[in-house]
């Protein structure tokens, strides 16, 4: 499966930042997203998807 990070706004809409194969990766990835100082009024989400990932 495949694994996305995307940033949410306030108005819900979500963009795709990063994909993953695993989400231990994904979840790091976010963890990576915070150490690195980027704003905490962002909500970065975790989410799966069934599409295969580009190679």
């Amino acid at each position: 499966m495949v694994w996305q990070i995307r940033v949410q706004y306030a108005n819900g809409n979500e963009r795709v930042i990063w994909s993953f194969r695993n989400r231990e990766s994904a979840l790091k990835g976010i963890d990576a997203l915070y150490s690195q100082g980027y704003p905490m009024h962002m909500a970065y989400v975790v989410r799966p998807v069934d599409a295969p990932m580009a190679a």
